[in-house]
C-alpha cells in the first residue's frame, strides 16, 4: 500500500493559460504521465534544494566558529549516508 498516496491531500492551483501550456510540454518531455506526478517532483526537488541549504549553512557555521576537521573521501561518505537516511525521514522512504 501506498501512503503517500492513501493520505494524499488535492490541492487545486489556477494556473494561466500560458503556464498551463509550458506545465503540458515538461509533462510530456519529461516522461510523466500527469501533471501531478510532474508537480510532486518539482516539490522533491525543491526539499532537496532546500536540506542542501541547511546542510551548507551548518556547514558555513561550523567554519566560522573554527569547529571544523579535515574533509576525507571517508568524511564526505559518512556525511552523504547521514544525509541520504535524513532525506529517507523527510520523504517518508524506507
Amino acid at each position: 500500500m501506498d501512503t503517500e498516496h492513501t493520505q494524499a491531500k488535492i490541492l487545486s492551483i489556477p494556473v494561466p493559460p500560458g503556464l498551463e501550456g509550458f506545465i503540458k510540454k515538461r509533462v510530456s518531455e519529461q516522461g510523466f504521465h500527469t501533471v501531478s506526478e510532474y508537480v510532486r517532483s518539482l516539490i522533491r526537488a525543491d526539499q532537496e534544494r532546500a536540506a542542501r541549504q541547511k546542510l551548507e549553512a551548518k556547514l558555513l557555521e561550523a567554519v566560522e566558529r573554527g569547529d571544523y576537521r579535515e574533509a576525507t573521501p571517508d568524511f564526505w561518505k559518512r556525511l552523504q549516508d547521514l544525509a541520504d537516511h535524513g532525506a529517507d525521514r523527510n520523504t517518508g522512504a524506507s
